[in-house]
Order: C-alpha cells, then structure tokens, then sequence
C-alpha cells in the first residue's frame, strides 16, 4: 500500500477535490506504484488530507477519469494499469499546473530526443526522407492556418520517429504530441514562431536524408532549445486561466 504524505502542499484552493486528486496523484508517481497497489483507505484519506470524506470520493472520482485508479467495492483504489491515455493525461495533469511543467517537458525532450534524431539519420529510408521533407513543405505552406500547421508540426516529429524504426521511440512520441496539441492554443503565438521552427525542421531533414547522425543530434538540439526560449509565446502563463475558459 502507497504511503500518503499529507504535508505535500500546504496551498489548499477552493476546488478541493481537484487538489487532492492532485495530491494523491503526485505520491502515486512518486512511489511509482505498479499497477494493482492498494491506495489508503477513504477514512485514512480523510485524516491524512485533513479533509472530509465527500471530497476524498470526489477526488476519487476525478483519479477514476483520469485512469490513474480503478476502484472496486471492497478493495477501494488500486493504481490502475497504464496505458496511452492515461500516459496523456498525467503529462496534461503536470502542465496544467504551471508553466514549469513545460519547460520539464521540453527538458525530456532535449535529453532524448538528439538521439532518436541521430537514429533516424542512421536507419532511415529513402521513402522516411521523402514522407519528413513533405510535413516540412505541409508546414510551409500553412503559415497563417494554425489547425493544418499544427498537424504538420506533429506529422513532422511523428515520421522522424518512425523512421528510427523502433516502436517504443513512436510510443514516446505520440502522447507528447497529444499534450502539445492541447498545449498550443494561442493560434497568434503558435504561428508567429513557425518560420524559425520550418526553417529547424528542415535542417533536420537534410541531416536526416545525409544520414548525418551528429548533424541531426545537433539540429533537433538546437530545435528544441529554441522553442523552450518560445515558452513565452507559446504557453498560457497561468494554465489554470486556460481550463476556466474551457
């Protein structure tokens, strides 16, 4: 069973339920509890949160939605199984906190993804490089439509990652592009930043169709420091101002 840590945050907001979702979460991915891990009990809960049991069940609920729990009559919670979507939602859960959650993200990727770029350029195809190079001209050719340039902004990381040709680096990629999807929501910002990351793209395209592994490394490098800088531009400053208007 998971040990709660009642004293995690001090900060107590008006939506209680939310918080202690947000609490509860946190120790689970801390403990990286396996799937099937009993979760204390409603009334330990309760006394751990200092909070009543109406808002333990609610918060409850919310961990349900989220898949982050299964709950059974008898057993309570138990850390649910992982899967895609759940993977979508606990990345969504960090970002929405603050806008720190975004630059952590970026920081994943600036550690992992130079390399799966540099693979790319090792094992690509010469129908990858072809596929890679045409989201780049998509790209370019939707500059003042955000709904198309976005796609091709995703359909762009997506092909490189399939070109390395290993199925968990796809795995990796995908759900990142689910949380940026829902991340960029300022059309103005977002497209004022696509020329310089066009211009990047193809950079790591050319590497790629060299099969110039360092090139690509320090391409997707370079990429993914600048969009980082971008956070201003791109990302809601406050990310609970952007679930209120949703």
């Amino acid at each position: 069973m998971i040990r709660m840590n009642g004293q995690s945050s001090t900060v107590r907001p008006r939506r209680l339920p939310q918080w202690l979702a947000d609490q509860i979460e946190a120790e689970v991915v801390r403990a990286a509890a396996p799937a099937g891990t009993k979760l204390p009990t409603e009334v330990a809960l309760a006394k751990d949160y200092d909070v009543s049991r109406q808002v333990v069940r609610e918060a409850a609920r919310l961990l349900e939605d989220r898949g982050l729990v299964s709950i059974s009559p008898g057993r309570g919670m138990t850390v649910a199984a992982l899967g895609m979507d759940v993977l979508v939602d606990r990345y969504q859960s960090v970002l929405r906190r603050d806008r720190a959650g975004f630059s952590e993200l970026m920081h994943m990727r600036q550690m992992l993804e130079p390399e799966m770029t540099a693979e790319a350029a090792r094992r690509r195809t010469g129908a990858d490089v072809n596929a890679i190079e045409q989201a780049v001209d998509a790209a370019s050719d939707a500059t003042r439509d955000f709904a198309s340039c976005l796609d091709a902004d995703m359909e762009f990381h997506r092909l490189v990652a399939v070109a390395t040709r290993n199925r968990f680096v796809v795995a990796f990629v995908e759900p990142i592009n689910r949380v940026l999807r829902e991340t960029y929501t300022d059309p103005t910002g977002y497209l004022a930043t696509q020329p310089a990351t066009i211009e990047e793209h193809r950079a790591i395209a050319r590497a790629i169709r060299a099969q110039d592994p360092a090139a690509a490394a320090q391409a997707a490098s370079t990429h993914l420091a600048r969009v980082t800088c971008d956070a201003p531009v791109l990302v809601d400053a406050d990310p609970t101002d952007r679930d209120e208007r949703s």
